[in-house]
């Protein structure tokens, strides 16, 4: 009886860690679009981006940008904890947990300073 109980437990805390994932993915998604607008239509001359320009600027949306992806990172070790204990579609799932780590804007930068790097860019 008690068995029963466990693995229903055990199967809505991933259920729900699940869902926090998505969540945060989507959060980081819609903030790394703003943040490669802002960036790639940064010239003044031809666009007007003073909208994203202070979106960006915020205080707000750097507060947004720390808390979510540092939840991204916290979730995820929630996320594995869940996959190591339920060992069913673990190659999906850590293809997941994988993808969400590297929406995060943090990631991003550092993918980028990589590959700027390699081609001598800055």
């Amino acid at each position: 009886m008690e068995k029963e109980g466990l693995k229903k437990e055990v199967k809505h805390y991933e259920r729900n860690v699940t869902i926090i994932l998505v969540i945060l993915t989507v959060i980081s998604l819609v903030i790394d679009f703003i943040a490669y607008t802002g960036m790639v239509y940064s010239d003044e001359t031809i666009y007007q981006i003073d909208a994203i320009r202070s979106v960006m600027n915020s205080g707000l949306f750097m507060i947004l940008i720390w808390v979510d992806n540092i939840a991204i990172y916290i979730t995820n070790l929630f996320y594995f904890a869940g996959i190591i204990s339920s060992k069913r579609d673990m190659i999906v799932k850590i293809a997941f947990m994988i993808f969400s780590v590297l929406s995060t804007i943090l990631i991003n930068l550092q993918i980028v300073n990589l590959i700027a790097d390699l081609f001598g860019m800055f």
